[in-house]
């Protein structure tokens, strides 16, 4: 095999490594999920995954302080592994390499992702899974941020694990005679819960299950609200995510002006809404019939407002940001980052992982605790720009203070077009 594949170089070609800035680790704090710790060997991981042979078994190899790979468990514990926790026909093992600075001690924070009775988790030091599984593909890289299903007749029976009866991956992809994963195989949850649920639906039933139910509870809500401290990926990927999420930043330093219209509820009374917005930072809100948010919040909202938002133009705005993790909200995996805007607010911001959507916003006290919490939902696109048609403000308690609706959104485009260079971010 080729030079033992590069394994350093490549681990930072893979989809979770978009740039190399690399955060420091974190100690993780105490937690009741398990994992076995195995050796080079893997004698321990062959032995379960043979002493399963007639299941399927889902192999997944991921890194734990790859925000890319949490993705991808997240996306497949909420596709349908969270509802197969009662499904005897299925099993997932689940092997944590130490890929971008990963240690053992990042683990077991992942793990509330994806967890259950059936799922079982492994810390493999050495990576050499990784190298196998390149020899049993095929590829020239490393292989890991690698999604795999069995079906039940196979059977791990010399060094190198079987060949998966279907796989998906988030690596990244080549040209040329350089042999990778093809393009179409880049891990889909949906599709990949297909696959799989094919294999098991072939198998019969176990004795005294019920088929019309897919699970007892939903194991994937357990993991709402968990938090991964420490991740690889840099800021730039939440920011350009987030960006381009919107529209892109040509498209976005077109907008002139929007005005939004709906209704806000305060103290259980419900007021109409104007909101106008204008370039360069004009904001302007009025509420009808009397209805007054509390001042303080009022102050904050036009204080810190940015008419292309907090993350555009970040680095000549002289803001700070650093990449804090990810955060667990239901389906939604965000990044989490710490922004501080050069009149001296400090934000924590959670970005969608997938979308890129900004989810929440908590603006921190001198203490560093949340004095209020915004919370965008219902997005949706206009004009090829995406908005939060619903905003929920929270105070310090987490009581609501607020909850805003809109009806319409109009965007003002500038009918010129603009170069790369007036845009670049």
């Amino acid at each position: 095999m080729k030079s033992i594949l590069l394994i350093l170089t490549t681990l930072l070609l893979a989809a979770c490594s978009n740039d190399t800035e690399l955060q420091s680790p974190e100690t993780v704090g105490e937690t009741a999920a398990t994992y076995k710790v195995i050796d080079q060997d893997l004698q321990e991981l062959k032995d379960d995954f043979n002493a399963n042979q007639g299941r399927v078994r889902l192999m997944f190899l991921s890194g734990p302080t790859c925000g890319i790979c949490l993705r991808g468990m997240a996306d497949l514990n909420d596709a349908f592994i969270a509802e197969r926790q009662d499904d005897d026909r299925l099993v997932t093992f689940v092997v944590h390499v130490p890929a971008l600075g990963a240690k053992e001690k990042h683990v077991a924070e992942t793990i509330p992702l994806l967890s259950g009775p059936r799922i079982h988790h492994y810390w493999e030091d050495t990576g050499i899974i990784g190298q196998h599984f390149s020899e049993v593909m095929e590829v020239e890289y490393y292989v890991w941020d690698f999604w795999t299903v069995y079906g039940p007749d196979a059977l791990w029976d010399g060094l190198l694990p079987p060949k998966p009866d279907y796989y998906e991956h988030q690596l990244g992809v080549t040209s040329g005679s350089y042999r990778s994963f093809p393009k179409d195989r880049v891990l889909d949850a949906g599709r990949f819960a297909v696959k799989a649920l094919e294999l098991v639906e072939m198998l019969a039933a176990p004795a005294g299950a019920d088929k019309s139910s897919g699970h007892v509870e939903r194991a994937d809500l357990l993991a709402d609200g968990t938090e991964i401290s420490s991740v690889a990926q840099p800021r730039n990927v939440a920011v350009r995510q987030h960006i381009m999420g919107r529209g892109g930043y040509k498209n976005l330093k077109r907008i002139q002006s929007v005005r939004m219209a709906g209704t806000i509820t305060i103290d259980d009374q419900e007021f109409e809404l104007d909101i106008e917005t204008s370039r360069p930072n004009t904001l302007k809100r009025n509420i009808g019939n009397g209805g007054v948010l509390p001042p303080e919040i009022d102050k904050l909202l036009e204080s810190t407002f940015e008419f292309d938002g907090l993350f555009v133009e970040w680095p000549d705005k002289g803001h700070e940001v650093s990449m804090e993790g990810m955060r667990k909200f239901n389906d939604v995996l965000a990044w989490r980052l710490e922004l501080r805007q050069e009149g001296g607010t400090v934000w924590i911001i959670y970005v969608d992982s997938h979308s890129g959507d900004l989810i929440q916003k908590d603006s921190l006290d001198s203490s560093g605790n949340p004095a209020l919490s915004i919370r965008q939902s219902d997005f949706r696109e206009v004009d090829g720009f995406r908005f939060p048609f619903r905003t929920e403000f929270f105070d310090r308690n987490g009581e609501s203070i607020a909850v805003e609706n809109l009806d319409a959104v109009a965007v003002d485009v500038a009918p010129f077009d603009l170069s790369e260079e007036a845009v670049s971010h």
